[in-house]
């Protein structure tokens, strides 16, 4: 008797315990993929956050910036000798426009807005960071304009654009289509298609 009693307490506690295991699988065990992987409007909110602090602050012009990538005639020469030859004239041209006296600044605020100071004026707009691609696009009076931006340590940073675009952004900041900036750039629409322009910045 007192056997049978042992078995069959045995078996009531296996009972009890699958019982539990099965509650357990099925309250936290099997929890669906999208309860994991869900990213939300406040996940992006923050990561975004996170990016724009590593730009956050000002940033001021120290020089020229040129980056050749494509497969035309300054490729063709060597792009260590095309850089050279290239950031040489591009120095010369902003040197024209006073870029080395009135200097360039770029602002950027955590909030994914900034301003520009160039050839004495302002632009305020937003950005977009991605800098797993070095890329940031801007949007300037409901223009937008991707660059490409290198962070060099905590303190540099090289924006460079397409050479048509840099003209754009001088043209936004004269406010003049025959200005002396797009004058002094005119050099870069002939034969320059694969190659990115623009500015050596500081903090």
């Amino acid at each position: 008797m007192r056997h049978i009693i042992i078995i069959l307490s045995s078996l009531a506690l296996f009972a009890s315990c699958a019982s539990t295991r099965g509650a357990s699988t099925t309250s936290g065990g099997n929890i669906h993929p999208d309860r994991v992987f869900t990213v939300t409007e406040d996940d992006i909110a923050r990561e975004t956050l996170q990016i724009n602090r590593a730009l956050q602050g000002q940033w001021t012009y120290s020089g020229p910036s040129v980056d050749v990538s494509g497969k035309n005639v300054l490729a063709s020469i060597g792009k260590p000798i095309a850089k050279g030859k290239l950031k040489k004239k591009l120095k010369n041209a902003f040197k024209t426009l006073r870029l080395d006296k009135v200097k360039p600044q770029f602002t950027f605020d955590e909030d994914g807005t900034c301003a520009i100071n160039l050839l004495g004026t302002s632009l305020k707009g937003t950005y977009n960071y991605s800098p797993g691609q070095d890329k940031i696009t801007f949007k300037w009076h409901g223009i937008p304009m991707t660059a490409r931006l290198k962070r060099d340590g905590k303190k540099k940073l090289q924006l460079t654009f397409d050479a048509d675009k840099l003209l754009k952004l001088f043209s936004l900041a004269s406010k003049v289509s025959d200005s002396s900036a797009l004058k002094a750039l005119s050099f870069l629409l002939d034969n320059y298609d694969d190659v990115m322009v623009g500015f050596e910045l500081k903090k």
